[in-house]
């Protein structure tokens, strides 16, 4: 673990370190001020998040030592309880019990009234009944992921992203090559991602960065219905554009790495459903007139551009209202 890189992290002299609360979340000291407090600690978490996946041990060293840190200034910023007033019938008790009891009568206790709780009846059961009892939750070692293929097929045929600018023939077939493309790319990096093993050789290594390389490049032109966030293959995406090496990749904990290689397969789904919207489009332009084309081509880019379909009417209609009055006034 590297204390610099945390120190520069976290804006803490070296020579500090290990530092006091105060010191370590950038307060002065005898802070009291808890919304003050919790809001340095969650700004400082946010710092080391984007460090996890670089430097896991230094970033999990510095989340451990601000959870410490708040949970110090929070416990020196707790009240002490305040002890309930005594009752005035108990003061009176209290001060008459060095009275001799011998010559006088020992002071009567004051009863509050108290609800009496009624039992509740119990229902009594035979021998042979059988009684029903619920099973304990165990929750699984392991989640299982399920992909909906529903939603993936509306998503790469029927979503806007999917569906824009594929107005031509020419427009379709560039789609086509780009899917082609990202789709191979996308087939290697998952044989590197089904190795479970942990060693990681130089020619892998190399693979696996030039497959990443070459699905950030692919991915600067790709509609965003893959690859984006919230969307099948947002996962291996990040990791290519942050160009995390192979190495850390395998040191994934099982729980990731099954994470990871579910959101690899769902967004090669997702790929291969829109390949399949593309072929069919590319076949029913290919049967079309010059003039379905035409329509088809002018419905598309009214989808895509709205507001510049609409100045473009509006530009047409003006030209011929302003032809008409000019051939009328000559």
């Amino acid at each position: 673990m590297k204390k610099e890189l945390l120190c520069a992290w976290l804006g803490v002299p070296v020579n500090a370190w290990p530092p006091d609360p105060w010191t370590l979340l950038g307060l002065t000291r005898g802070e009291k001020n808890p919304d003050a407090i919790e809001q340095r600690v969650q700004e400082c978490m946010a710092k080391l998040r984007g460090y996890q996946l670089s430097y896991p041990d230094e970033a999990t060293e510095g989340m451990n030592r601000l959870a410490e840190a708040f949970i110090t200034l929070a416990e020196g910023n707790c009240k002490p309880a305040v002890r309930p007033a005594s009752s005035k019938d108990e003061t009176m008790i209290l001060a008459k019990t060095k009275v001799d009891w011998r010559d006088e009568p020992p002071p009567v206790r004051l009863e509050t009234m108290e609800t009496v709780e009624t039992p509740l009846p119990v229902e009594e059961h035979d021998a042979d009944t059988e009684i029903l009892t619920a099973a304990p939750f165990i929750a699984p070692i392991r989640p299982k992921h399920e992909i909906d293929s529903t939603l993936l097929r509306e998503l790469a045929q029927e979503s806007e992203e999917a569906t824009s600018h594929v107005g031509t023939i020419d427009a379709v077939i560039e789609r086509i090559e780009m899917t082609r493309r990202l789709l191979h790319s996308w087939d290697r990096l998952g044989k590197v991602l089904k190795f479970t093993s942990t060693k990681v050789a130089a020619k892998e290594a190399d693979f696996f960065t030039r497959r990443m390389a070459e699905i950030t490049t692919h991915m600067m032109t790709y509609p965003a219905f893959v690859g984006q966030p919230g969307k099948p293959g947002y996962r291996v995406v990040a990791l290519a554009r942050m160009r995390i090496p192979l190495l850390i990749v395998r040191a994934m904990s099982p729980e990731r790495r099954d994470e990871l290689l579910f959101d690899w397969k769902a967004g090669r789904l997702v790929l291969l459903e829109h390949r399949k919207y593309l072929r069919r489009l590319f076949h029913s332009m290919r049967k079309r007139t010059k003039v379905g084309l035409f329509l088809h081509a002018a419905r598309a880019f009214i989808n895509d551009y709205p507001w510049q379909a609409l100045i473009g009417a509006g530009a047409v209609f003006t030209l011929a209202i302003a032809t008409g009055l000019w051939l009328a006034w000559r």
